[in-house]
């Protein structure tokens, strides 16, 4: 992104000068409910309200168009019909307007003409390097100085650490007023749309240099800009946390899962796989979002994942434990001076084992005490605090005494205080969390401590084993793009992956019987034969492959074999190619594949080769770029990761080198962009020391 569109981005939450066109005083607009929230939240610069079919708006003289305001403006808010969209743009271009957001529906989400408008939009804002949110939007929010609300949410967002991106309008509405309810203030809002321009890789590196952001959270729906999305997203979780809320999780991928093996990564393993590497927190509803954000706002973060429960009625810490043990967290076990000391505190009656449960007698001196005992115990790394209010003991009391540890940030706290009034109903600014119930708190506890455990790894290291440049490889695909190819051919295949230092057996590839005849004097038996027509794209279930051919009457047969299948599926006979190859009796098959996701860009997999690839599914999945210890892991996580260790006195095949592989392929996904759905199945593992040999591969482009 250029200094000038980060600047203009800028400008956008920060304008001196705002001109609303389409300001009105027609009682239930959205122009006129944009202006006043623009007035009552005390913006502190200069705002003109554009219509051309009356004089003032609010008190405030109106001009007739942009060009009739006497000075220079950094942001329009456009509330015209969409069919005026373009000309208000066009304007804003003449007079040098940085910013614009585009409240007007009928664009992209309707097709058809309202996709070419939206086309038009993106071309007048990038000539006039006009940064865009929107179209079909529900606006901006700055809740620091200069105070802007250009949104048309009633009531009035308080101001805070907060920053959220919605891809909804609607439900950015909701959102602004429950964030009010809970007290929890921003510091910007912005409502995408349909992220003409703006979308969240750019709002999240924005977020990520703003000085009032601590938090940054996200509504979304779908990903775009997938190449910059995960390297955005993980460089700023290591300075804030990223909390999203997905919709779409049980959606499956647009493509026929198992149509190619590198597509069998779905859209939900793309979005899993992109999020965690990235450090980002993924919750399942809106209302887990602000839960944790409650958390994220108030906590320090663990040191680790060990919990201690105090409660003072059996039910709520049973519901505790048992979510907090489903959601992988640990319960603490107490020393032994914790133990001592909770026993002299506490009735007999009383479980001091974690989770300790106080019993109805517990008040605030024993609250205070317990508290008290288990931040000092080392094998406590948090702690949730439950209250059940008997009548006998003053909720707001207990309440109290949980904020005055909290405010040592010692450890973090969260707390349950069940049946709460108004007085601890977001009244109070306490220092921790405070939640309805106790499976709340345990979750949001879990994403805090996911978080952190995330923070505490060191950053990636990604190799590069291939240190040349292969200008000649882009070049080969871009022209076989240009020609209208979808697949390459063989030649093609053979000649992108030895660029990255990938090895084919002896290969020759002929097109008649006479020239395999001619070339068998340069290999020796036994070999294989293979359809080499890119229009054959699953070639052994197509009677395309013929392994282990050891004489001159199985060759003539198999060539036979071959040309029959080839009239069976009607293939043209300038595109009869055949592969002849070395055969390998022996080592370990494999499967290396990339299916570049249209969200999330380049997603690697690793499994088992040959047929069991899809029989088995023992496959597993990482984001582009891979390191080595990400490879690793890869391979440690397959059901037949045994059988490459040696199997019933087998050889052990060559680990290191399938890791080399599996970087080499990363780097080849990361370089060459226009590939997206890469096979390498089978890849023939050998012992160690023999570098594995790709036996079969298939390439697409876009």
């Amino acid at each position: 992104m250029s200094d000038i569109w980060e600047e203009n981005l800028d400008k956008m939450f920060s304008p001196t000068i705002v001109a609303v066109i389409g300001a009105s005083r027609r009682d239930g607009s959205i122009g006129k409910a944009i202006l006043k929230n623009i007035i009552d939240y005390k913006f502190e610069g200069t705002v003109y309200p554009i219509n051309p079919n009356t004089k003032s708006v609010y008190g405030i003289h109106s001009y007739p168009s942009l060009k009739d305001v006497p000075e220079p403006i950094d942001l329009i808010i456009i509330v015209v019909p969409a069919n005026l969209v373009i000309q208000t743009l066009q304007e804003a271009k003449d007079i040098g307007v940085k910013a614009a957001v585009i409240i007007t529906a009928g664009f992209k989400e309707i097709g058809g003409l309202g996709l070419e408008l939206e086309n038009q939009i993106i071309s007048i804002a990038k000539e006039g390097n006009i940064r865009l949110v929107g179209p079909n939007c529900m606006g901006i929010l700055h809740a620091h100085y200069p105070y802007l609300n250009a949104t048309f949410a009633p009531g009035r967002p308080l101001p805070g650490k907060i920053g959220f991106i919605s891809q909804s309008g609607a439900l950015g509405v909701v959102i602004l007023e429950y964030a009010t309810q809970l007290g929890l203030g921003f510091s910007k809002f912005v409502s995408l749309g349909n992220k003409a321009d703006v979308n969240a890789t750019y709002m999240i590196e924005n977020l990520r240099k703003d000085p009032n952001t601590d938090v940054i959270l996200a509504y979304l729906e779908s990903f775009s800009d997938p190449w910059n999305f995960s390297e955005i997203a993980t460089k700023t979780s290591r300075e804030k946390p990223i909390i999203v809320v997905k919709s779409g999780r049980t959606a499956a991928g647009k493509r026929a899962a198992l149509s190619h093996t590198g597509a069998i990564a779905s859209t939900e393993t793309a979005i899993t796989a992109t999020l965690s590497r990235s450090g980002v927190v993924r919750v399942n509803s809106v209302e887990e979002l602000f839960d944790c954000a409650m958390a994220f706002s108030k906590l320090n973060l663990p040191n680790g994942d060990r919990v201690a429960i105090i409660t003072n009625s059996g039910g709520p810490g049973t519901l505790a434990t048992d979510t907090l043990v489903s959601s992988g967290l640990k319960l603490a076990e107490f020393n032994d001076e914790t133990k001592n000391k909770m026993h002299a505190i506490l009735p007999p009656e009383a479980s001091i084992n974690n989770p300790i449960d106080m019993i109805a007698s517990g008040g605030p001196l024993q609250y205070d005490q317990s508290i008290e005992i288990l931040l000092h115990d080392e094998n406590v790394d948090s702690l949730i605090v439950i209250f059940v209010p008997p009548m006998m003991i003053n909720q707001n009391e207990i309440a109290e005494i949980i904020n005055k540890h909290a405010l040592k940030r010692i450890k973090p706290i969260l707390a349950c205080i069940m049946g709460r009034n108004e007085l601890i109903e977001g009244k109070h600014n306490f220092a921790y969390p405070m939640y309805r119930f106790p499976e709340a708190a345990v979750l949001s506890l879990k994403a805090l401590t996911s978080y952190a455990i995330w923070k505490q790894q060191p950053e990636k290291k990604i190799e590069t084993l291939v240190t040349r440049e292969n200008k000649d490889i882009y070049e080969m695909i871009k022209k076989a793009k240009d020609e209208g190819q979808q697949t390459l051919n063989s030649h093609q295949i053979h000649k992108l992956f030895e660029a990255y230092d990938f090895q084919f057996p002896n290969t020759e590839i002929v097109t008649s019987y006479d020239e395999l005849i001619e070339v068998m004097n340069k290999l020796n038996y036994p070999v294989v034969l293979k359809m080499a027509s890119a229009k054959v794209l699953h070639k052994t279930d197509e009677g395309g492959v013929l392994l282990d051919i050891r004489n001159e009457v199985e060759l003539s047969d198999g060539w036979n074999k071959l040309m029959k299948n080839y009239d069976r599926l009607d293939v043209s006979s300038n595109d009869r190619d055949v592969i002849v190859q070395e055969y390998y009796p022996g080592g370990v098959e494999m499967a290396l594949g990339i299916s570049v996701d249209v969200q999330f860009g380049p997603i690697l997999m690793v499994g088992s080769g040959g047929i069991f690839l899809e029989v088995l599914d023992d496959v597993t999945f990482e984001m582009v770029p891979v390191s080595r210890i990400d490879a690793r892991k890869m391979i440690r996580k397959l059901k037949g990761y045994p059988l490459l260790l040696g199997f019933r006195g087998d050889n052990p095949v060559d680990i290191k080198a399938l890791e080399d592989c599996i970087i080499r392929l990363s780097q080849m996904a990361s370089e060459n962009r226009d590939i997206i759905e890469l096979d390498i199945n089978p890849l023939l593992l050998l012992e160690v020391g023999s570098q594995p040999i790709i036996l079969d591969a298939r390439v697409s482009i876009q």
